[in-house]
């Protein structure tokens, strides 16, 4: 199963072909910009209402010595709400950061990835060294997560070669 979901990933390029787009810069957005993202999920030609939301988990790390380290990590996650009614809680979450560093921005953007009639959608999440694109498969009661593919900038690579 593994070998034929990296087989499947290694073969989607990067623009995911057929009647998918690149993602451009308009479609990019703050992890502060949760406004609905109005998009017809469920083929019905009306759009429906993915909102998302941001929220923080803060755990207590292992103990050294006395001291507990405390982690926080940035999440956002997808609510879905069609025309006809049906609802669909948190179908898709995403790790944006920690309290040292966090991705600027993401996209949702539609494509049907399979080629089967349903509207998939394509999630990007980046800054100015490196970027992550994950691609959810539309199953009808639920979305599918195909692992992710990461690309870094030169400029990434040079500050991990220099910390080395």
């Amino acid at each position: 199963m593994f070998s034929y979901l990296l087989l499947t990933f290694m073969l989607l390029p990067t623009n995911f072909s057929g009647n998918c787009r690149q993602i451009e810069d308009h479609d990019r957005r703050g992890f502060d910009n949760i406004k609905p993202i109005l998009l017809d999920i469920d083929g019905d030609g009306k759009p429906d209402d993915i909102t998302p939301r941001v929220y923080s988990v803060t755990t207590i790390g292992k103990r050294h010595g006395k001291n507990r380290r405390t982690y926080v990590s940035h999440w956002i996650t997808f609510d879905l709400r069609t025309t006809e009614g049906r609802r669909l809680r948190s179908f898709f979450r995403y790790q944006y950061g920690t309290e040292i560093a966090d991705y600027w921005v993401y996209a949702l953007i539609p494509c049907d990835v399979n080629k089967d009639g349903r509207m998939d959608l394509i999630f990007y999440s980046g800054d100015d060294t490196s970027a992550e694109t994950i691609v959810l498969i539309n199953k009808g009661n639920r979305f599918k997560v195909l692992p992710g593919k990461s690309e870094h900038s030169p400029l990434s690579q040079i500050s991990k070669n220099t910390q080395q």
